[in-house]
């Protein structure tokens, strides 16, 4: 397990459970307790957790897990996933996508001859899909340090005066009874305000996402058009909400009935 993907599953662990012991941590993560205790040292440096009791606790559960972790994990999942969502995408069409690591992939997946415009409060998505040659606008605002997402009310402005044909996003949580879910309150406002003026709106979501619960909801999957997972969607949120699986080469795409 490569180092920042280790530390992203200590964070997701203290996210779920308040509490993990270094011993725990060693048997879950398959590493040593001596690398675990460096790991917990490491990140209660970067003030994302407090050691306690042989084990650790989140220093506030606010805090979102560090783009930086996040972006070096589950990525064959993450671009399977956008290579079959970006088969949605008509020439000439205007994209919103949101600053998630798994957005960021559907920078890879877009022809640069097939002239869409991007508008993504991403930080990073901005330089990714400028370095692709894709036209892009950001929405500005302020700048969260940890996801490296732009929001806030200037952010929600700039979207509102756009009509995106399709919209691409992602979230920390799926739910067993299909709510979307995220830790950060002001990201999930900003994707709600995209979801307002976005025709097609498309679900990526990559399977440590299921069954998972995050502090402020979005809306159910049944509010969304598509959605594209890494892994087959549990069968209680496919029954309820009538979902039929159009593809599952690489990846699954499903659509509403």
């Amino acid at each position: 397990m490569f180092k920042n993907q280790r530390h992203c599953e200590i964070l997701e662990i203290l996210k779920r459970e308040r509490f993990a012991s270094v011993s725990d941590l060693s048997e879950r993560l398959f590493a040593s307790q001596p690398t675990i205790r460096r790991d917990l040292n490491f990140l209660e440096k970067q003030g994302y957790l407090r050691r306690s009791h042989g084990g650790a606790i989140p220093a506030d559960e606010r805090n979102n897990i560090p783009i930086s972790f996040r972006s070096g994990t589950h990525t064959g999942q993450k671009t399977k996933i956008c290579r079959l969502a970006a088969t949605l995408i008509s020439d000439g069409s205007l994209i919103f996508t949101d600053a998630s690591t798994t957005a960021l992939h559907i920078a890879n997946c877009i022809k640069q001859e097939s002239n869409v415009t991007v508008l993504t409060n991403g930080y990073l998505a901005c330089k990714l899909f400028s370095d692709k040659g894709v036209r892009v606008f950001s929405t500005g605002g302020r700048l969260l340090a940890d996801s490296l997402a732009f929001v806030g009310e200037s952010a929600r402005n700039t979207v509102s005066q756009y009509n995106a044909d399709i919209m691409f996003f992602s979230s920390s949580s799926l739910c067993e009874d299909g709510m979307i879910s995220d830790y950060s309150e002001e990201e999930t406002s900003l994707r709600i305000c995209m979801a307002k003026m976005a025709k097609i709106k498309v679900f990526l979501c990559d399977e440590t996402k299921f069954g998972k619960t995050s502090a402020f909801n979005l809306f159910p999957v049944s509010e969304v058009d598509y959605v594209v997972t890494g892994a087959p969607l549990p069968d209680a949120i496919l029954k309820k909400y009538a979902l039929e699986c159009i593809s599952d080469e690489e990846a699954f795409i499903y659509k509403k009935h």
